[in-house]
């Protein structure tokens, strides 16, 4: 059964203890600081010391920084290659064909540019790739019927 003040105390035990945890690490590393510190200075001498020490703690943080300027910028070409992928699906989509033959028969009458919706639309579902081929034929005949009057 489930038991909450039971649940809360390990939750409090497991908090205490990384508390606990992080504090030692903390002295310990400031232990090794001054430690490294003496022992640096003792041998680069009292100024090349501390500036190695220095050097050494600040190599971690230009190694961050590199890495995350390089995962930037790998992440703007996988999203740049996303939308890509996502435009070139927006091309290929039932949308945009039943939108070709819509503004095909912009000129025409609206009853026969609602049934070529109602087709587009049952081809959209039973038959998507005779759909882009119909749409393309349609675009290219009002492209055609526009030229022949534009004469």
């Amino acid at each position: 059964m489930f038991n909450l003040s039971e649940q809360l105390s390990d939750l409090r035990d497991s908090l205490i203890t990384m508390a606990l945890v992080v504090a030692a690490a903390v002295i310990g590393l400031g232990w090794a600081s001054i430690g490294l510190f003496n022992a640096l200075k003792i041998w680069l001498g009292p100024v090349w010391g501390p500036v190695a020490l220095g050097a050494g703690m600040i190599v971690p943080l230009i190694i961050y920084v590199v890495v995350n300027h390089l995962n930037k910028a790998q992440k703007k070409r996988r999203q740049a290659f996303m939308n890509q992928q996502a435009q070139a699906a927006y091309t290929q989509s039932s949308v945009v064909h039943i939108s070709r033959i819509i503004d095909a028969f912009k000129g025409e009458s609206p009853v026969l540019a609602s049934v070529a919706a109602v087709i587009a639309g049952v081809l959209a579902t039973r038959f998507p790739s005779v759909l882009s081929i119909i749409s393309e034929v349609i675009t290219a005949w009002a492209d055609e019927r526009a030229r022949k009057r534009a004469e």
